[in-house]
């Protein structure tokens, strides 16, 4: 008898195992990649998110800093000595470190996503992707008759998204049809394909990714500045929305641009937009917390639960990239879900009375809100909506056998 034995070709993924599906349906199999980078992201981002909130707590907590005055401007001012002195350096420390681990969060997610599918080849072009979607390149504009380099808007975590799946299926398409003889191999994998990937990966994000970005960031200018003139009510709705979208991406930026220029003026307050920014993080949060009670089972994954505890104590100190991983795991259902949330929490802080003009989300700019029980309830009713939503939809895909918990 001839035993036959299937020779596979493992040049495709640089030797990495992958297990496909032959049944499976697209989703599944970007659902995988998808969670291969989240898996990688979360004790990064957790690490980096908890450096950063403690920097905060020390200066306005524990010393009592005025909000509107940074850590640096109280290390200058005279009035801080001995230990307080100390503490302050501490805590300006910790800030940039932590914000700096923070910033590797999306990088990551992006080069673990991009090797998922194809191969370890993916990785460095994937992670360059992913930083230049939170760190865009300065590109040459003629600024009255003198060329400067200037920074676009971030494109975010949706750009790191876009970047890591067309570069990770581009470099596998390249591991397929570039063909190279065995002592061709340290060639093709170590110069050949890195170098052709790192040149798409730079073209689509300076003229493509990042450029996208810019445009969505002055549209959703344009459309707040007009609703603005249309009353409070248009106004925060739209400010809510855009704000929560994309959790601090161009669509974000762009919000809390016409947000502080109304309200440096004292035109329109901020109130809306400081109850978006923490909405979704303490909704996606308690998704973690309620879900046994609601359904009587776990409806995430158990790498979320820690990431859920840990988004919702950064949602208080004022940061909202603790959702991402939750964002980027169904992004179609969950970010539509946390924008209507936001909107519902926003519109009932706002038409209840509640008035902010500060423009800082932190628990200890609360003090300056003017009818803070309105506020508190705006956030408690859209955290709470996200939360029971998206608990009793994860709970029907799972019962549909549709979504598969770990």
């Amino acid at each position: 008898m001839v035993v036959k034995k299937k020779i596979v070709n493992t040049n495709s993924s640089e030797g990495s195992i992958k297990k496909e599906s032959n049944n499976g349906s697209l989703w599944t199999e970007v659902s995988k990649h998808l969670m291969t980078g989240i898996s990688y992201m979360i004790p990064v981002l957790i690490m980096g998110g908890l450096v950063g909130a403690f920097s905060q707590i020390i200066p306005y907590v524990y010393l009592g800093l005025s909000p509107d005055a940074s850590i640096l401007d109280a290390i200058n001012s005279g009035n801080f000595t001995g230990l307080n002195f100390t503490l302050l350096k501490l805590a300006q420390l910790m800030q940039s470190f932590g914000f700096t681990l923070f910033g590797f969060a999306i990088p990551l997610f992006a080069a673990f996503t991009a090797f998922s599918i194809g191969g370890k080849t993916a990785f460095a072009t994937g992670f360059i992707g992913g930083y230049i979607a939170v760190k865009p390149i300065a590109t040459l504009l003629l600024v009255d008759g003198k060329w400067k380099e200037v920074a676009p808007v971030p494109s975010g975590f949706l750009g790191a998204i876009i970047i890591a799946f067309t570069i990770g299926y581009f470099v596998k398409f390249l591991n397929e049809k570039i063909q190279l003889s065995k002592n061709w191999l340290a060639f093709k994998t170590t110069f050949l394909i890195p170098m052709i990937s790192a040149i798409v990966t730079m073209i689509l994000m300076v003229y493509v990714i990042t450029p996208f970005g810019g445009l969505v960031n002055e549209w959703i200018k344009a459309v707040l500045e007009s609703a603005g003139k249309s009353g409070q009510y248009m106004y925060a709705f739209i400010l809510s929305a855009t704000t929560a979208f994309d959790l601090g991406g161009p669509v974000n930026k762009a919000a809390g641009f016409v947000a502080l220029g109304f309200t440096t003026d004292k035109i329109l307050p901020v109130t809306a937009r400081n109850i978006a920014i923490v909405t979704p993080s303490i909704g996606l949060g308690l998704s973690t917390l309620l879900d046994k009670i609601l359904v009587r089972r776990r409806v995430y994954d158990k790498q979320f639960y820690e990431a859920g505890k840990t988004s919702i104590f950064l949602a208080f100190m004022g940061i909202s990239e603790g959702a991402i991983p939750f964002a980027l795991e169904r992004p179609m259902f969950t970010i539509p879900l946390y924008v209507v949330g936001s909107i519902i929490g926003a519109m009932t802080g706002v038409t209840l009375g509640a008035v902010q003009w500060f423009p800082e989300s932190a628990i200890w700019a609360w003090p300056l809100i003017t009818n803070i029980f309105p506020y508190i309830l705006g956030i408690a009713v859209g955290s709470l909506f996200i939360a029971i939503v998206n608990i009793y939809y994860r709970n029907y895909l799972i019962k549909n056998g549709k979504l598969d918990v770990l």
